[in-house]
């Protein structure tokens, strides 16, 4: 298999870290530009979106909770998402850092149109306080908390570091204190460590 990637999303990331933190083997990381609209990309997934992965029957699985869902049911035994109604409220939970990561993503695109000039100050200002209020929410939900490795914790902390990496100027940790404080300590685990984007 085949795991169509950017080393800068998010969305990409959250299947990494689970890839390394589960030892899941059989899976070869491919670098690509979504922008470059490659042959192999477009093959794939139509909408020229990553992550993608490529399946050794030939057929493709997108987006991230997508792949997430197979690897899980794969290889993680059901550790990631459980039994369909097991935590309505861990679903909810994972809804809203999903969200997060489509904010963040949003704001990140919003930044690029400066050079075109077209970058809208309404949009940047929705999609910086959906995340400083999102953030607060998390805070109180005690993701960091979890006894157990969650699927929750991967994705905030994928979410967080997007965050630092993107928008340095959002001081999201006003907001967050206790989850930056774990943040810290998550981050220092081995399928971080490899996944954080360089560029």
């Amino acid at each position: 298999m085949q795991l169509l990637f950017s080393d800068a999303s998010p969305y990409a990331r959250t299947v990494r870290v689970v890839i390394a933190q589960f030892a899941i083997r059989g899976i070869e990381p491919v670098a690509v530009n979504p922008l470059d609209n490659t042959e192999l990309l477009l093959d794939a997934n139509p909408l020229a979106k990553i992550p993608c992965l490529l399946l050794n029957d030939g057929g493709a699985l997108y987006d991230s909770e997508v792949i997430l869902r197979y690897l899980d049911h794969e290889y993680c035994g059901g550790e990631l998402f459980g039994q369909p109604g097991d935590s309505w409220y861990g679903e909810t939970q994972y809804s809203l850092i999903k969200g997060l990561i489509d904010s963040a993503v949003a704001l990140r695109q919003e930044q690029m149109r400066d050079d075109e000039g077209l970058r809208s100050p309404f949009w940047t200002a929705r999609f910086e306080q959906a995340l400083l209020r999102g953030l607060a929410q998390i805070e109180l939900m005690a993701i960091s908390g979890h006894s157990k490795l969650s699927l929750q914790q991967i994705c905030l902390a994928c979410l967080l570091e997007y965050i630092d990496f993107r928008h340095p100027d959002l001081d999201w940790r006003k907001v967050a204190p206790a989850t930056a404080r774990w943040l810290q300590t998550f981050s220092m685990g081995a399928a971080m460590l490899t996944t954080r984007p360089r560029a």
